[in-house]
């Protein structure tokens, strides 16, 4: 049993590796709603926190830079009862306006989140280009036009 414990610890992918993922899905979410294309922001955003629950079931305590444990749980748990459910409200109500400004103090969440962990570093922006470009993001696409 302890054997396998080991190997399935080993095979985990890291905590860079869940961000990545997370930001992937972040830099969909901006660029679907800025195209009003709501049902695949809302499927990205659904991507993007799911990734995120999945790095606090992994790693609810992570060792900051400064080597003091950081509670990451309980400051996504207030972020996404804040910031993050403000986005999740915009999107459910196809509001453009309300979207750009709640993406933005999200935005400053998680870098607040970079911050706590000894990462300033990691600093956060509006997309400036979509991190795929083999989704049409025109609601109103036919397939494969």
């Amino acid at each position: 049993m302890a054997a396998d414990v080991a190997q399935l610890k080993a095979i985990q992918p890291s905590n860079s590796h869940i961000m990545m993922d997370v930001q992937f899905h972040w830099t969909n979410l901006w660029f679907a709603a800025q195209k009003k294309d709501w049902a695949f922001a809302q499927y990205q955003f659904n991507e993007m926190r799911g990734h995120i629950q999945w790095l606090m079931r992994k790693s609810p305590i992570i060792r900051g830079q400064d080597g003091m444990d950081v509670d990451v749980k309980s400051i996504f748990d207030a972020i996404d009862s804040s910031s993050l459910a403000d986005v999740k409200a915009a999107i459910e109500k196809k509001d453009s306006v309300k979207f750009g400004a709640t993406y933005k103090t999200m935005i400053e969440s998680c870098y607040s989140c970079h911050k706590a962990v000894g990462r300033p570093y990691l600093r956060p922006m509006i997309p400036t280009a979509p991190a795929m470009t083999t989704i049409n993001l025109d609601p109103n696409a036919t397939w494969p036009d």
